[in-house]
């Protein structure tokens, strides 16, 4: 069975001026126990709503509808202290930035050992030779020195470890990462993907890994999801989606990636126009108006998510083929 299973779900926010926005419009998706599962869009898309709707921290004008089943149990529509238990002990987020989510007052080891007398129930010598693994793991040098020290002491990328070292005390079961690597270097995000990938075959953990960044994806994903305007474009297994994606969208997005093997004149490919106002929605495909292959009825009807291969969807009316990267659609 899988850890996580989404059905319908949609995500609304009510605002003072300008109607109901419509972030997330009747997304279904399972996660698997030890895989990654890649979502993938520009930012507005709603690829961070659907994840903060499943984990109950949307914003206080947020609503969430549909169903999400965390191993069998309906997440939607729990207490705040129900949620807290499986947050803290079975589920666990990381953040693009770790400074918004420690307690800079607060010293690491003190953070740390919490989670872990909270969730476990263990004394703070315990927790605190717990904590001491935990940073090991996650490759920090001299644990217990930097268990007294504060978040401001550590650079971007330890402060990221740290978080990972912490969300990972109780072993959980889902792990969701919200574009964690996107203020690093190039080097240390490596580094990152490398021990998400690391605790992954450790403990068997699922991992949904959020970003805008094509190369990421391809490097630590097994399954991706391409959103935009709120729903689900397209659905593949990596290497389908990077040799044989089947979207307009997806194509653009693989295009608007700089290749050394593409003669480009030094002019990066862009997708013409703007992503759609979340408030306003079409009736049709809202991605229909930027779409080069976009068709009459794509501005009236918003096309189903099908089957078009093995374990791939893609919601597009468009039924030729699609142009090859490197050459004109």
């Amino acid at each position: 069975m899988p850890v996580l299973e989404v059905r319908n779900l949609s995500v609304r926010f009510a605002t003072v001026s300008g109607g109901t926005v419509r972030a997330v419009n009747d997304i279904s998706l399972e996660v698997e126990r030890g895989e990654v599962l890649g979502i993938v869009g520009e930012s507005g898309s709603g690829k961070s709503q659907t994840w903060l709707g499943v984990m109950g921290l949307l914003a206080r004008n947020g609503r969430a509808e549909g169903s999400a089943r965390f191993d069998g149990r309906e997440l939607l529509g729990l207490s705040h202290g129900a949620l807290n238990e499986l947050r803290g002990a079975r589920m666990g987020m990381i953040f693009q930035d770790p400074m918004t989510a420690l307690n800079p007052f607060l010293s690491v080891g003190r953070q740390m050992t919490e989670v872990l007398q909270r969730h476990r129930g263990m004394d703070r010598r315990a927790a605190e030779r717990e904590c001491i693994a935990a940073l090991e793991m996650v490759h920090i040098t001299d644990a217990p020195r930097r268990l007294a020290m504060h978040p401001h002491e550590f650079s971007g990328g330890m402060r990221q470890r740290v978080m990972i070292a912490m969300t990972m005390l109780t072993r959980p079961d889902l792990l969701i990462c919200d574009e964690p690597t996107t203020f690093l270097d190039v080097t240390v995000q490596r580094q990152i993907l490398a021990l998400l990938d690391e605790l992954r075959q450790r403990f068997n953990t699922a991992i949904v890994f959020i970003t805008h960044d094509l190369g990421v994806i391809a490097e630590i994903a097994d399954r991706v999801i391409v959103m935009y305007g709120g729903r689900v474009m397209e659905q593949a297994d990596v290497h389908t989606l990077f040799a044989s994606y089947r979207h307009p969208y997806t194509e653009g997005l693989l295009r608007s990636v700089p290749r050394p093997d593409v003669t480009s004149h030094g002019v990066l490919a862009t997708i013409a126009g703007n992503p759609p106002d979340l408030a306003h929605l079409p009736a049709g495909c809202p991605f229909a108006p930027r779409c080069v292959y976009c068709e009459p009825r794509c501005a009236t009807q918003m096309p189903e998510l099908l089957d078009v291969g093995p374990a791939h969807w893609r919601a597009c009316h468009h039924v030729g083929a699609l142009g090859k990267l490197g050459t004109a659609a």
